[in-house]
């Protein structure tokens, strides 16, 4: 597997009444049309295992990428995010999400 040089970062809250619908998405196309451009090599989604004070459920997607450079292709995609913030717009109110980014600065495996 090609190593990653650059992540993307997106930690969740989604209230229930919108979990169905935003998993749904997630899982039947989103990921993988984010995952299908050019220099994304996998994504993960991880259950956080927190509720908020509202019982709002947190999860986290990372994506890995072979360069900021092709992030910035992705971010500056403006027809891609438009689709996007359509897509999402029946439980975009029950969402609300952060965003980080960056290069890899250090690579610390387990040793055999």
């Amino acid at each position: 597997m090609q190593e990653a040089a650059y992540f993307y970062v997106s930690k969740f809250w989604i209230a229930p009444a919108g979990k169905a619908a935003l998993m749904n998405w997630l899982d039947t196309g989103h990921v993988a049309e984010v995952v299908s451009q050019p220099g994304f090599l996998w994504c993960r989604q991880v259950d956080l295992r927190e509720k908020d004070a509202d019982g709002c459920e947190a999860y986290l997607m990372i994506y890995a990428l072979e360069s900021e450079e092709h992030f910035k292709r992705y971010k500056a995609n403006g027809q891609l995010a438009a689709k996007f913030a359509e897509q999402r717009k029946d439980f975009a109110h029950h969402l609300r999400m952060d965003r980080w980014d960056g290069p890899v600065v250090g690579v610390f495996d387990r040793q055999a």
